[in-house]
């Protein structure tokens, strides 16, 4: 996300928008990439596979850190809004 002004200006967000805005900062923030997430304290990555039918796999990261954790509450709490 970039934006660049040299002048004051309004723009209006929609909700969506701005709940997309606030998880794409968090996740940058803890260096998580969409598919990130923490489950039982500990960090997991989505890695979509195919072949000649496709599938989810869960990838074990590690142990959640204390803001690994904190980032998924927040994340949690922006998702169910």
């Amino acid at each position: 996300m970039k934006i660049t002004a040299n002048k004051t200006f309004e723009a209006e967000i929609s909700e969506s928008e701005v709940k997309r805005i606030a998880l794409q900062c968090i996740r940058a923030a803890v260096g998580w990439k969409d598919d990130h997430y923490v489950s039982d304290g500990k960090l997991y990555i989505t890695h979509y596979m195919s072949t000649t039918h496709s599938w989810d796999e869960e990838v074990l990261v590690g142990e959640a850190t204390p803001n690994d954790l904190a980032a998924q509450r927040i994340i949690n709490q922006i998702l169910r809004a």
